[in-house]
């Protein structure tokens, strides 16, 4: 009698407990996200057109872009049912863009890092704590983590 008392008594505690978090964690995500990118410096009209042709695709749910002198940087990430076809989706937003930019080099991605990586660099950029020199390393390090295979 008192083992059943006592499983009753933890399965509700547990079920309780974990009706109190449901959906927390992503709102504090996207808050940081929105809060980050209210922050951060005006885009100039390129980096806004590559970012309306990313998220006009509707498997993309967001997109950030990062111009530079010579390339144009975009990263985006898609919706949660369309994972699975991510290299696809890619290929399609490159190909939409260098059709718009042909003069530029177009680095298109889908990864997180990269992502958070553009975040900062405009943040730095912003706060002028970077270097031309800096910048173009930072540029670099976004290429090689687009290279990368986790």
């Amino acid at each position: 009698m008192k083992v059943a008392a006592f499983v009753v008594m933890l399965v509700l505690s547990v079920s309780v407990l974990g009706a109190c978090g449901q959906g927390e964690v992503k709102e504090r995500v996207e808050d940081t996200i929105m809060r980050t990118s209210n922050e951060q410096k005006e885009k100039s009209d390129k980096e806004q057109l590559a970012e309306k042709i990313a998220k006009d695709f509707i498997e993309v749910k967001g997109a950030i872009a990062y111009d530079t002198e010579d390339e144009l940087v975009v990263a985006f990430h898609v919706t949660q049912y369309q994972k699975f076809f991510t290299e696809k989706i890619e290929k399609k937003v490159k190909k939409a863009l260098e059709k718009e930019f042909p003069d530029e080099n177009v680095v298109v991605s889908h990864d997180l890092k990269i992502r958070l990586e553009i975040e900062r660099l405009r943040r730095d950029v912003e706060q002028q704590d970077i270097s031309e020199k800096e910048l173009e390393k930072r540029i670099e390090k976004m290429k090689t983590l687009r290279e990368e295979k986790a």
